[in-house]
């Protein structure tokens, strides 16, 4: 059974024509992980949502390991992190395995 939780102004309705109180439209998204199944979220925005125009090759994102199973107490200085223009390249780890990444990130740009 879907649990609904408002918050703001919405339609009586669902995926309507939502008016704007300036005679304007709202802009429906429809917002979930898994596609049209599962869990998702109806968002109402006053402005266009992002909207991915292309889609770039992909990068491996996976850290590489400098010590396997060694176990050492370690000294983590996280605003030492030189800032790059690339979000995902200025992605530092710290700790890391198959299941938990904690790292540091430091970009120049928002």
């Amino acid at each position: 059974m879907p649990i609904y939780h408002k918050l703001g102004n919405t339609p009586s309705k669902r995926h309507t024509q939502f008016q704007k109180p300036d005679c304007g439209l709202y802009y429906e998204q429809l917002y979930g992980t898994i596609g049209f199944d599962g869990m998702a979220s109806l968002i109402y925005h006053i402005h266009r949502p992002k909207q991915v125009i292309e889609i770039l090759e992909s990068q491996g994102l996976r850290p590489k390991s400098a010590n396997s199973h060694n176990m050492m107490r370690r000294k983590f200085i996280g605003f030492g992190v030189e800032p790059k223009d690339d979000f995902l390249e200025s992605k530092v780890p710290m700790m890391f395995n198959k299941n938990c990444f904690i790292g540091v990130v430091a970009p120049k740009q928002s």
